[in-house]
């Protein structure tokens, strides 16, 4: 007598079972998709199109007289504003924003990094923001976005809503940890959905070879930033400057910060701007979500 189930018979089942299984969680991700709406996530052929792309242009090299970032020499200037372009791209690739419409450049200083973004998302709106007006209104004028004169208390600055991307290049670098803690929740809340926020600190690598200067106390600097994770101290010997100095980071201290801001999710890659700065990447897409 033949047995009912033979061996060959039973795995014909379970490989059926198995692609049932597989066809309803396909149409039940779709039907979730739907549901709530879930963007494209960028893929790696759009970042590889981005990059080519932005190679292919020519970035201006108009200056400012007053571009002291310069003082490094043309090498280095236009290698820290690629970098810029790649910490950027990297901070893209990690979240679900397709396209990039409306970006904000803070601070821009004189473009080191602004002339790039103008290459990299040509169609864009670009908002130049700086305490530095003078610099603001050239970033504006020489590769075409909007100046946005900041002040002492970023809370304080009208900056416009729906942001796709937000480059904050040394910034909280040179404030404490309470204003990098206000700043990056006011900034978030200036993201459209899925937009992304990328943003360097002074991390170990900084705080091992970085060279204090303007007054600041670096004892203090390094015993906060071993005792609490972040370390700051004001510049003492630098004519029109406030409360503006140095700071070290820890990356779980930065972190800390960004996991008390709702409805986002955190990246953080060290040494990622110019193989110097740390770099954290805050993408507006709900960290709790069940897709996206």
């Amino acid at each position: 007598m033949q047995p009912s189930s033979t061996p060959r018979r039973r795995k014909r089942r379970h490989v059926e079972h198995d692609m049932l299984n597989a066809r309803h969680a396909i149409y039940v991700y779709k039907a979730l998709c739907e549901q709530q709406q879930v963007a494209t996530k960028m893929t790696f052929e759009q970042i590889a199109t981005l990059y080519s792309d932005y190679a292919n242009r020519a970035v201006s090299t108009e200056l400012h007289p007053n571009d002291v970032m310069y003082n490094t020499g043309p090498s280095h200037y236009f290698n820290v504003g690629k970098s810029g372009v790649q910490a950027i791209l990297t901070g893209l690739s990690l979240s679900w924003r397709s396209q990039v419409m409306t970006v904000l450049d803070l601070p821009c200083g004189h473009g080191r990094v602004g002339r790039h973004l103008r290459q990299l998302f040509p169609n864009a709106e670009l908002f130049y923001c700086d305490i530095d007006a003078e610099g603001a209104d050239f970033c504006a004028r020489a590769f075409g976005g909007k100046a946005i004169h900041s002040k002492a208390d970023l809370l304080q600055v009208d900056l416009p809503k729906k942001l796709d991307m937000i480059w904050v290049g040394s910034l909280f670098t040179h404030v404490d940890k309470r204003r990098t803690d206000a700043w990056l929740h006011y900034l978030a809340d200036h993201l459209s959905d899925h937009g992304v926020l990328v943003a360097t600190f002074h991390g170990y690598f900084t705080g091992k070879n970085t060279k204090f200067h303007g007054g600041v106390d670096e004892a203090r600097v390094r015993r906060e930033f071993e005792t609490t994770g972040f370390g700051y101290s004001r510049y003492t010997t630098l004519a029109g400057v406030e409360d503006y100095g140095l700071s070290l980071s820890k990356p779980s201290a930065v972190l800390d910060i960004a996991d008390t801001i709702p409805g986002v999710r955190a990246s953080y890659i060290e040494r990622g701007w110019a193989n110097n700065h740390d770099v954290l990447v805050i993408n507006k897409n709900d960290r709790l979500a069940t897709l996206g």
